[in-house]
């Protein structure tokens, strides 16, 4: 990594070692993370236009600060667009503002409206579809040696979990995941121009699909998510509207299963290397809980954020002009030994793992998170129960797709070892 301090940007040094799509940096982001830390911990990538902020304490005092920062960049495409592509979401694509991406007042009714429907008894309901389903998928792979335990387990699961939640119907989910390949990328990674149509076309049959079942729960309401947040707009006196509920289900359709899935692969692997862990759990299942804090904390299946400067401001004492898009490096800020003693272990038994930076702080801290633990929770513990001789089954190491926000792998091959 290459850090300056050119009068260019006055008393913020510079870094060119800030390599998103590419290189060692998609393999293993957190040397990065630990030497921007250690020398510049607010640094301004000139290739990517960016304040990257990497302390655990600037980045929660940044989520904390909505008068100073927006998020109205979060969900906001990292790579140009290409003018086909754009052209279709122009013309289909009716998304607005809800959670990631809003500011108050908005972001306050948003949010609360969602939060009026996701009770500990709204998760809970959840909880038997999502064991049954899950048992259903090992069951499927227990006569194989070699299986990408990703493809074959955790995202069809995960996705069956969220897209339970909203209500869409099971036999959906396939159809569905079909949709998803390119999504993430689209936003989040670089795309050809081919790739960007097909990907935009695949977004609008989402949203197509999610405004027509919404317009369906309207006058068919069933026990799920969808039904009940109509109804809470339906009482909200024009502070929600059905076209509000639209934008809701299709944002928790996304972080509902794939950030999940991400965590649990990024997890599963970790403990695969990290033997030690593994063998702790099998030996006591107490300990699951708070192994699920620590590889999110150590393996964070979001490693960054985006904000936007709506003044001129400071961040660590380096100045932020009004306009400046600042990315909070939330992977960098899990590993802060500042926060988190030896973070560059994993500690199932650390006391402090839930402090991590996986879901967020203060006003944005992920709605789903609740799910998200459960998942984690339910399907670590079925796999100590029934593939507790589980290992790698990978001839090279794990590679992980080239996204700014996310981070997880394109497969994890185990050797199951599926008990009878």
């Amino acid at each position: 990594m290459n850090v300056l301090n050119p009068a260019t940007r006055g008393s913020c040094p510079v870094t060119h070692g800030f390599t998103p799509f590419e290189g060692d940096y998609v393999s293993n982001p957190y040397p990065f993370f630990k030497q921007l830390r250690e020398e510049a911990p607010v640094a301004y990538s000139p290739e990517y236009d960016l304040f990257l902020v990497t302390r655990f304490e600037d980045i929660v005092s940044v989520f904390k600060n909505r008068e100073t920062f927006s998020s109205a960049n979060a969900s906001a495409p990292f790579s140009p667009i290409c003018e086909a592509a754009q052209s279709i979401l122009s013309a289909n694509f009716k998304r607005k503002p809800t959670f990631n991406n809003a500011d108050p007042p908005r972001h306050t009714a948003m949010r609360s409206a969602a939060a009026k429907v996701l009770t500990p008894r709204r998760w809970k309901a959840v909880e038997p579809l999502l064991r049954t389903y899950l048992d259903d998928r090992l069951a499927r792979i227990a006569d194989q040696e070699v299986v990408d335990i990703g493809a074959q387990v955790v995202f069809p699961t995960t996705s069956y979990a969220g897209f339970a939640l909203l209500g869409f119907p099971q036999e959906d989910t396939e159809l569905l995941q079909s949709w998803c390949g390119k999504r993430v990328l689209l936003t989040y990674g670089q795309l050809s121009d081919e790739d960007q149509i097909l990907a935009a076309q695949q977004l609008v049959d989402f949203w197509r699909y999610v405004h027509d079942f919404v317009r369906m729960r309207e006058t068919n309401p069933a026990d799920d998510f969808t039904s009940e947040v109509l109804e809470v707009a339906r009482n909200s006196n024009g502070a929600v509207t059905v076209e509000d509920v639209d934008s809701m289900v299709y944002s928790l359709s996304l972080a509902a299963h794939e950030t999940t899935a991400n965590a649990l692969l990024n997890g599963i692997n970790q403990l695969m290397l990290h033997r030690d862990a593994w063998e702790d759990l099998l030996a006591d299942r107490s300990l699951v809980p708070g192994a699920v804090e620590e590889l999110l904390r150590f393996d964070s299946p979001t490693v960054t954020h985006r904000r936007i400067a709506k003044i001129d401001t400071e961040i660590g004492g380096v100045p932020v002009p009004a306009g400046a898009t600042v990315m909070l490096m939330l992977g960098a800020g899990n590993h802060d030994p500042e926060r988190f003693e030896n973070p560059e272990e994993v500690d199932i038994r650390r006391k402090n793992a839930i402090e991590h930076l996986a879901f967020g702080k203060n006003w944005h801290f992920c709605l789903g998170a609740p799910l998200a633990r459960i998942e984690y929770r339910i399907v670590l513990e079925r796999l100590l129960e029934t593939m507790p001789d589980m290992t790698l089954a990978q001839e090279k190491p794990v590679e992980y797709i080239p996204l700014v926000l996310f981070r997880g792998p394109y497969g994890l091959n185990v050797r199951p070892n599926l008990k009878a």
